[in-house]
Order: C-alpha cells, then sequence, then structure tokens
C-alpha cells in the first residue's frame, strides 16, 4: 500500500513562514515586506495557497498563453533602401523570427520599398514597421509587391501619437479602418497598436500603465466599431506593446495581469473567449538605461527579458545597451538579440506556455495588480474615458506623482547598478546624443523633475 509522503509531514502556515525568514534574514523582515506597487498596493514577500481563491486563479490561469514561445523581434533603425535590407536579412538569418523596422520621420517615398523589402517575403516574415506616417499610405505601398497576405504590422499608437504631437486623433482612425478594410482577411496584421510605452517612460507605476492601457484599448475599439468595423475584428487587429521593467516578479505580474484585463475586456464586447487573440509585445525598458554604466544596461536587460517571457509575451524586442548614447553597431545588437535566443534555446523556456502558473505568490500578485488597475480604468472611464481624462489633466497628475515616488526612491534607498551603487569607473564611450535631443517628457509640467531625474543619470525618452 502506497503512502502518501506528504502524510510524514505536518502543514505549515504563513506564520511558520514568517518565523523561518525572520530568522534566515537575522531581524531583516521587515526590509523585504515593504514590497509597494503602485498607489495604496502593498504586495506581501510571499504567499500561500490559502490566501489564492482557487476559482480566481483558475480565472487568471485561463486567460494565458496557450502556445509556448515567442517570437525574437529585434528593431532595426531604417537608414538607406539596400543597407537596411542587408540588416534585417542578417539578423534573420542570425536568431530573429521577425523585425521592428524604425522608419523614424523618414518620408514614405524616401523608402523605396521593393529594395528594402527584397528577399523578404511578407506573407513568411512579420515586419512591423515603427512610422509617424499614414498607415495607410504605408499598407499601400508595402503591399505592391508583397502578395494577397502580410503578416506583421504599424507600431502606431494614433492616442499616443495624440498625447506626444497633437495630431488629430479622427484622421489617424479614419486611416486606421481604412487599413482594415483592405486588409479584412489578413488577420496576422495588426495596422495599429496600443502601447504603455509612453506611460511607462513618464514614470507610470505598473497598474497606472495598465490601467492606460486597456482604457486605451477600449477608445480604439469604439472608435472602430462606431466607423463599421467588427468589435471581434477591432480587438484582435491591436498590436499590444509594453515596457519591461526591472523589478522582475512585478513585471511577470504585469503581463499576466493585462491578459487578465483583456479578457474582461473582450467579455464585455460579448466576444467569445476562443476567437480573441491578443498578440504581447514587450520590450526591454529605455527608462532605466544608464548613460553612466552602459555595460550594466547589458545586465539588467537579460533580466527585463526573462521577466518577459517567463510573463508570456508573444514577442520580444532586447534593446541594445548602447542605444542611449550612440547609434547600435553589430556587436550590441548581436549581444540584444542572443538574449532572446539564450533564453529560448538554452534555459528551455520556450517549452512551456505559462511557466508562473501556479505560484502562490505570482498568482496573488498578478490578480491583485489587475483589480488595482479595473479600478483606476472604472474611474476613469466614470470621467469620460482616456481622453477626456487626458484632457483635464488626470493622466499628467497621476504620472507626475509616480515619476515623483521614483525619483525620491532613486534619491534615497533605491539601488540603480551603476548610477547610485557600484558606480563605474570614467568609461570612454559615445555621448554624442546630447540631452536636448533626447525627446522631453510630454506630461510633466514641472521640468525640474525630468531634470532632477536625468541628474542622476538616467534618461527619459517618450518614444518607443
Amino acid at each position: 500500500m502506497s503512502v502518501s509522503l506528504f502524510s510524514q509531514f505536518s502543514p505549515s502556515g504563513k506564520d511558520d513562514w514568517e518565523k523561518l525568514a525572520e530568522k534566515e534574514l537575522k531581524g531583516r523582515l521587515k526590509e523585504l515586506s515593504d514590497w509597494t506597487i503602485g498607489n495604496d498596493l502593498h504586495i506581501d514577500p510571499y504567499a500561500t495557497q490559502g490566501e489564492v481563491d482557487p476559482e480566481r486563479m483558475a480565472r487568471m490561469q485561463a486567460c494565458q498563453k496557450k502556445i509556448p514561445g515567442w517570437l525574437n523581434v529585434p528593431k532595426i533603425e531604417f537608414t538607406e533602401p539596400r543597407k537596411t535590407n542587408a540588416a534585417m536579412k542578417h539578423a534573420l538569418e542570425n536568431g530573429a523570427d521577425a523585425i521592428v523596422l524604425a522608419l523614424g520621420n523618414t518620408d514614405l517615398r524616401h523608402c523605396e520599398f521593393p529594395k528594402l523589402l527584397h528577399g523578404i517575403k511578407l506573407s513568411d516574415t512579420a515586419v512591423f514597421f515603427k512610422t509617424a506616417e499614414n498607415p495607410e499610405d504605408l499598407f499601400r505601398e508595402i503591399s505592391k509587391n508583397a502578395g494577397y497576405y502580410l503578416k506583421g504590422g504599424v507600431f502606431l499608437d494614433p492616442l499616443a501619437q495624440w498625447m506626444r504631437t497633437g495630431k488629430p486623433i479622427v484622421d489617424e482612425f479614419a486611416h486606421i479602418v481604412s487599413v482594415l478594410n483592405l486588409a479584412k482577411n489578413m488577420r496576422e496584421f495588426r495596422p495599429f497598436m496600443v502601447e504603455g510605452h509612453l506611460y511607462h517612460n513618464n514614470g507610470a507605476d505598473p497598474v497606472q500603465e495598465l490601467a492606460f492601457m486597456i482604457a486605451a484599448a477600449v477608445e480604439c475599439i469604439d472608435r472602430l466599431t462606431d466607423a463599421g468595423i467588427s468589435p471581434l475584428t477591432a480587438f484582435n487587429r491591436i498590436l499590444f506593446s509594453v515596457s519591461i521593467g526591472t523589478e522582475f516578479l512585478t513585471e511577470i505580474a504585469k503581463l499576466r495581469a493585462l491578459r487578465f484585463l483583456l479578457r474582461k475586456i473582450s467579455d464585455a464586447y460579448q466576444l467569445p473567449p476562443q476567437l480573441c487573440v491578443p498578440l504581447i509585445h514587450a520590450q526591454t525598458s529605455s527608462f532605466y538605461n544608464a548613460d553612466s554604466a552602459p555595460y550594466t544596461n547589458m545586465i539588467r536587460s537579460a533580466s527585463q527579458a526573462m521577466s518577459a517571457v517567463i510573463g508570456g509575451c508573444n514577442a520580444l524586442t532586447v534593446n541594445p545597451y548602447d542605444q542611449q548614447f550612440k547609434n547600435s553597431n553589430e556587436f550590441s545588437s548581436r549581444i540584444s538579440r542572443n538574449v532572446s535566443s539564450v533564453l529560448n534555446h538554452e534555459s528551455a523556456l520556450g517549452y512551456v506556455a505559462d511557466p508562473a502558473a501556479g505560484s502562490y505568490l505570482l498568482e496573488t500578485m498578478s490578480l491583485q495588480m489587475a483589480d488595482k488597475a479595473w479600478e483606476m480604468f472604472l474611474e476613469m472611464e466614470d470621467n469620460g474615458g482616456l481622453v477626456k481624462c487626458f484632457d483635464n489633466g488626470y493622466v499628467q497628475k497621476a504620472l507626475k506623482a509616480s515619476l515623483t515616488n521614483k525619483i525620491n526612491a532613486l534619491s534615497g534607498t533605491k539601488v540603480m547598478i551603476g548610477v547610485n551603487k557600484f558606480k563605474e569607473g570614467d568609461i570612454e564611450h559615445n555621448k554624442s546624443k546630447p540631452l536636448s535631443q533626447i525627446d522631453e517628457t510630454v506630461f510633466l509640467t514641472d521640468k525640474n523633475l525630468a531634470d532632477c531625474y536625468k541628474s542622476q543619470g538616467l534618461t527619459i525618452e517618450t518614444q518607443l
């Protein structure tokens, strides 16, 4: 007769774990316990089975990615057509699965797409075009010689674009509607995105990032359905793009909470869950990159990438460690590309769809984060939605408070390696990009906050 191994041990409660932790940490348990995410969201450093509602945990897990793996998607800056084409092919031959092609402010007529995309079949390889140009014009250009089916999409968030530039929202959505109609049968082509980068890079905490992103998604879906696009098409053709910060467990929970919240949104539109397939792209944060410690950025990005894939991203962009102060070279591009490859091929993280499932702490964090973000989202809806909340200053006020907290933490107990602790010596590296050329945050009315943050050796960027 078999005897259960666990029958020989008495069950342990949270108090037992706390006593053991207190002993192991030699009285420093309170330091570990001081873990706050967002406004008024306190997370205990450990959780037990009794603290997780099994039904809610099951709902959280049901929303997560079902197919293991992710796309390795390096970002390539456009220079001139043939040179950029060669860089794209080189990346695809050396680990990349797809490409983010940053066109910058290049006039689409100067891209010479037949040369730029020579030998790259957009029906086989996803290329995401990052541009501020008219997405309808872009689609017509890339579809001329690309056959009947395209993968990839356009890295353009019409609401974030409006917040950055004041460009009319109505015009942007009219272009998106046109592309959706032209690409009706191209289910893997997403002509617009909802990004978290603008909020993240202006100091948002994870709860704010989630709340603003789902508020933006609802705004987009409502505008598209008003223009005749079906809710299912509108939802499924959004590319969600998220910045991943340095808090390892928090960022894992943030991505899982995002999928949970997106399920709540799709349910509200009465969409069949089995037909809703959100694509989440994650990129390592530029907010936490330090000019004063460029090589530490390389290490930091590896931790962020691991959070992204454990959290369940569908696509991952690891930014080069030197992107803050010079154009990335072959070495930095290869290292950033290989971070994703190592995680996939050597760590075996690509073999499991939801590696975080079943962790009581991560399940608790994911649910609590989602609940707080949903509360903030409902508050914004009561005040007219994201656009009105930006117009009346609600968004700016929330981000300013969060950024102030981050600055204060950096000046106090918060450790940033190479910035305020374990500083490197004078390393000769190219700082040819002056601060005046780094886009200032559009949200802060008090410029001193931004200057204070920069004085710590960090930079604020409002672009992808």
